[in-house]
C-alpha cells in the first residue's frame, strides 16, 4: 500500500485522531484532533495559541498520532510518530472548509481567527488492517 492511499484513509475515513504531546515536565497529554488534510507532505491540523496543546508542541515538536476506523468486518489502525511545525495561516481555509467541528471547538469567530495550522512534516508511520492482517510501514519527509 502506498503512502498516498494510507493518508487518504486517515483524512477521509478516520477524520478524527488522538494526538499526544508532552508538557514542560515531560508529562504526556492526549487529545482528539480533526485531521484537516493528510497527504504525502504530512498531516495537517490546527490549534489555537491559547491552548495548552499549542504551547506543548511549540516547546517540544515530537508527537504521536493514532486513529482507528471500523466498518463492518474491516478494522484499520494508523499510527504516526514524528515532528510538527507551525506553518501559520497557510492552508487554513482548506482545513476549515470541511471541518464539521470548528464551530463547536471554536464557537467565537475571534477564536477561529487566532487558529494556526501545523504540519507533521517528518515521521514514521504504521498501517494495520487488524481484521485482514495487512501491515505497512511508511515515512513522511525522509
Amino acid at each position: 500500500m502506498k503512502i498516498k492511499d494510507i493518508m487518504k484513509i486517515l483524512e477521509e475515513s478516520m477524520k478524527v485522531a488522538v494526538i499526544s504531546s508532552v508538557d514542560e515536565q515531560n508529562q504526556p497529554h492526549a487529545r482528539h484532533i480533526h485531521i484537516g488534510v493528510a497527504n504525502e507532505n504530512g498531516v495537517f491540523f490546527m490549534t489555537n495559541p491559547k491552548t495548552n496543546f499549542y504551547h506543548q508542541i511549540m516547546n517540544n515538536p515530537n508527537v504521536a498520532i493514532t486513529a482507528l476506523h471500523e466498518e463492518t468486518y474491516l478494522i484499520q489502525v494508523i499510527r504516526i510518530t514524528g515532528k510538527v511545525r507551525e506553518i501559520g495561516k497557510e492552508g487554513l481555509e482548506e482545513l476549515l472548509a470541511d471541518n464539521p467541528y470548528v464551530e463547536q471547538v471554536y464557537p467565537e469567530e475571534s477564536d477561529r481567527q487566532g487558529v494556526q495550522v501545523f504540519q507533521l512534516y517528518e515521521g514514521e508511520g504504521f498501517y494495520h488492517s487488524m481484521s485482514q492482517g495487512h501491515k505497512y510501514t511508511f515515512e513522511i519527509g525522509k
